[in-house]
């Protein structure tokens, strides 16, 4: 038991996308026509060729035109400002009267590369306005979603990813603004001109120049911040807390050590209950050390549906600050319903799998379609600055709707279906659709671990100085830890991907000697796991006395796990995820974009 508590244009292809563009140029120009309503008053337009530090704030205080007429006559800023395009800027013989703000009492169609925070600030209103007139929308948007806007007589404004942007938190005015951001108030109102009218709202979006800091990390442009709860005050020092988990100890033979350490070295649901606790009891200690009082009552639900409901029926855990576990979904669904009316939190500490969400139900684990939207965001900000990337879309019979949404962003892109019976792609084929005067892109989107491993070797073996090549996949798994992929090949290919936990083992380090001490071997991801996890649901609940309140605190970041919990229709659900990129034979982070 000690063991354990251990990545093709064609000019064809060119031809027929610059016929698409001309074609829908002409439509935008007759249609403006129609409806121009400044026509009377503007005699001619200038041509502005985008460079290097213009910014759409520039452009208009240059220019002396509006946000609105800059966009209304360039509506391909919506997607951004970006070098090289050619812009038509409106003059004028006298100063056209601003439009009559209309109020926004209707529906807004989500487009690419759209967040909540961006929806909100466009129409000038806060999340939390967006969210209440939206109930059921999540922390993800899909293209085509509608989405309800309450009225406002703020006049849309334009994102820039050329600024970062901020959302003000209750009670900040301009001098805890100006200590946190670096920004002074003559700077913000000059970003942000409705804040002569309306002031700092608490929740609104603010536009900043883009600086480095150490406090914050950016996340599509939206400045986060950095949380260290160790360093902050406890609210209170007495916690009661509750693991429950199918440790299954009677199943074990005590009376052999040697079948015992047999069961324990084979990675099962028990070793791994096991594993989690050893972490989570390791946190507990540590946060002792820090000054709390912690009362730590462990439940062996032995995977049973009987043990489950006999540990709910016969123990009163309403008294419980917060209780981790059931580990199984079908268990965990069986306690949150018996505890919902006493509003006991529910944590659930491992699965990845949905959850029947309760008021009192805590999903610790990113749902996999928030990776796969930062990863498109990712491919978004990397196609605007490339100039001409050869895309090829590997993808079996099970991720053809990936297969398809990456064809939407790249209708040029190649796509490769693999064998369906030895999932085997030829090299000679990807080698004829590849490159060697753009980068490669190679989007690689499998669960099949014989078709990772051959495609990881194949394009390292075709990796050289004329030939270069990114590899990408919208949905990382567990088959890219396989010992037969060479780390270093994934290196070279500059592999790229969003998932929830940081498997860097650099940063490791000390956490690993910490562990070994304590157990005599080095610590799982599960075992990390229940040490992070503890560490933060506990500390949370202790600076605001419930843990719920404690979410409020904002995204905390480990080792390996990040934590960011947001309230959903029903119940909380962790969003917080890396995006990672491997080089040679670590993996880093990818923050500021």
């Amino acid at each position: 038991m000690t063991s354990v508590l251990s990545r093709l244009p064609q000019l064809s292809g060119n031809r027929v996308a610059f016929f698409f563009f001309g074609f829908t140029l002409c439509l935008m120009t007759t249609n403006l026509r129609a409806q121009d309503p400044d026509e009377a008053f503007r005699t001619h337009f200038l041509i502005h060729k985008v460079r290097k530090g213009d910014t759409i704030f520039s452009l208009t205080k240059r220019y002396e035109i509006s946000d609105q007429q800059l966009l209304y006559y360039n509506p391909e800023l919506k997607d951004g400002l970006k070098r090289k395009t050619k812009l038509k800027i409106p003059r004028y013989k006298e100063i056209p009267p601003p439009p009559k703000p209309e109020p926004h009492a209707n529906t807004h169609t989500v487009v690419k590369g759209e967040t909540p925070w961006r929806v909100a600030y466009s129409y000038g209103i806060t999340i939390d306005e967006l969210k209440a007139a939206n109930p059921e929308m999540g922390a993800v948007i899909s293209i085509g979603q509608e989405l309800i806007i309450p009225e406002t007589d703020i006049e849309t404004k334009v994102f820039d990813p050329n600024y970062n942007y901020y959302n003000v938190k209750p009670k900040e005015g301009y001098y805890r603004l100006e200590v946190k951001l670096g920004v002074n108030e003559e700077e913000l109102i000059s970003l942000n001109p409705e804040l002569n009218e309306k002031g700092l709202i608490a929740g609104m979006i603010l536009r900043l120049p883009k600086r480095e800091s150490q406090e914050f990390k950016v996340e599509d442009n939206l400045l986060v911040e950095k949380v260290n709860l160790r360093d902050s005050l406890f609210r209170q020092n007495k916690l009661k807390v509750a693991l429950m988990a199918p440790f299954r100890l009677p199943t074990v033979p005590i009376d052999s050590i040697e079948q015992t350490n047999q069961i324990l070295q084979n990675r099962n649901l028990q070793t791994i209950s096991l594993d989690f606790y050893a972490g989570a009891r390791l946190a507990m200690k540590d946060l002792i050390e820090l000054g709390l009082t912690i009362d730590f009552t462990v439940y062996d639900t032995e995977n049973n549906n009987f043990k489950v409901n006999q540990l709910v029926d016969t123990n009163d855990f309403s008294k419980f600050d917060f209780v981790v576990g059931p580990f199984i979904p079908r268990h965990f669904n069986t306690v949150s319903a018996k505890l919902e009316q006493e509003n006991v939190p529910l944590v659930s500490p491992l699965t990845t799998k949905p959850l029947i969400m309760r008021k009192n139900v805590v999903h610790s684990f990113t749902d996999r379609k928030l990776l796969k939207e930062r990863m498109h965001r990712h491919i978004y900000s990397l196609d605007k600055k490339a100039e001409n990337p050869c895309v090829v879309i590997v993808a079996d019979a099970e991720n053809l709707d990936v297969q398809n949404r990456l064809k939407e962003q790249f209708p040029l892109a190649e796509i490769v279906n693999p064998d369906p019976e030895f999932n085997f792609v030829k090299p000679e084929l990807i080698d004829s659709l590849t490159s060697n005067l753009e980068e490669n892109w190679v989007f690689l989107e499998t669960k099949k671990t014989n078709l990772i491993i051959s495609m990881v070797s194949m394009l390292n073996a075709q990796q050289n100085e004329n030939r270069k090549t990114r590899l990408m996949t919208l949905d990382r798994s567990s088959a890219y830890d396989d010992e037969n992929i060479d780390q270093s090949h994934l290196g070279n290919l500059s592999f790229t991907y969003a998932e929830t936990i940081n498997i860097n083992p650099v940063a490791l380090t000390s956490f690993y000697d910490r562990y070994k001490d304590a157990y005599g071997t080095v610590p799982t991801r599960e075992a990390i796991r229940g040490y992070e996890l503890m560490t933060d649901l506990t500390l949370r609940a202790a600076i605001r006395k419930k843990l719920i309140d404690g979410f409020s605190l904002g995204e905390t970041q480990y080792f390996q796990n990040k934590f960011l919990f947001r309230e959903e229709a029903k119940g909380h659900r962790n969003s917080a995820m890396y995006l990672l990129q491997h080089k040679g034979y670590e993996t880093i982070e990818l923050t500021n974009e």
